[in-house]
């Protein structure tokens, strides 16, 4: 999924979370997992169409804040509770 597509299921309330998990191809690397409702799950992909991997979870997370702008953490922290 590429972000604006992210930016509109978000709008539209199918995305229910986010996660990362490490990149099994490239070491050191994340993958920002976008959690959907009813169990389906995506990558954010480049331009290319290829899993987008990064290198530190603060670049991972100016993703996430690009999708959702307003306190993301704080309604994922709660929602677990």
């Amino acid at each position: 999924m590429k972000i604006k597509q992210a930016k509109e299921y978000f709008e539209l309330g199918v995305i229910v979370g986010f996660y990362a998990i490490r990149d099994p191809l490239k070491v050191g690397y994340w993958l920002l997992v976008i959690e959907g409702k009813e169990e389906r799950s995506w990558t954010l992909q480049t331009a290319k169409n290829e899993a987008k991997s990064f290198a530190s979870l603060d670049t991972l997370v100016g993703e996430i804040e690009e999708i959702e702008p307003l306190s993301w953490l704080q309604r994922t922290q709660w929602a677990r509770r």
